[in-house]
């Protein structure tokens, strides 16, 4: 064989190794899957999930999520939590972000779930927590990795596509 030839053998070989490199790794979940989830540990589910702001993913179920961890929190009143992104929303958030260290812009991206999702805490396996005492959020996870929240005795999925919790409107 050439060196010419050899060369480009060479090359293409590695290429196709790199490639191989560059695409393997964990799967990644975030608004582009549809619905709040992840793989393995639960702990880095909502590292990547968002945006939610007034105009963007504003009306879902995973609104009602935030929603709910603002009132968990104090920051939103229970008769908040209606899966829309409105001034409420984004006054409560820039709230929460303000207490907790985030920056403060009224959107919920990354950095922001990042920072809630610290605050989690599991229960027999069965139940994620956020919050204590009388305020607090229950959220499942699906052995598919799909999140699921309650709001009362009402649980769905916790997708970014619809809102249809009982309290939505």
């Amino acid at each position: 064989m050439s060196l010419r030839l050899r060369v480009g053998a060479l090359v293409l070989s590695t290429v196709a190794t790199l490639g191989i490199v560059v695409t393997a790794g964990p799967a990644s979940a975030s608004v582009s899957s549809g619905y709040v989830s992840g793989v393995e540990t639960w702990t880095d589910d909502w590292y990547d999930e968002g945006p939610l702001t007034t105009s963007s993913n504003s009306h879902s179920n995973v609104v009602a999520m935030w929603q709910a961890i603002l009132w968990a929190d104090g920051k939103l009143a229970y008769s908040g939590i209606d899966c829309r992104f409105g001034s409420g929303t984004y006054n409560a958030t820039r709230a929460w972000q303000a207490a907790y260290g985030v920056g403060v812009d009224g959107k919920v991206g990354s950095e922001t779930f990042k920072k809630a999702a610290t605050y989690l805490g599991a229960s027999n396996g069965k139940y994620i927590y956020y919050g204590t005492n009388d305020r607090y959020v229950t959220f499942t996870r699906s052995s598919e990795g799909i999140w699921g929240m309650y709001v009362g005795n009402d649980h769905h999925q916790l997708g970014y596509g619809y809102a249809n919790f009982d309290v939505c409107s």
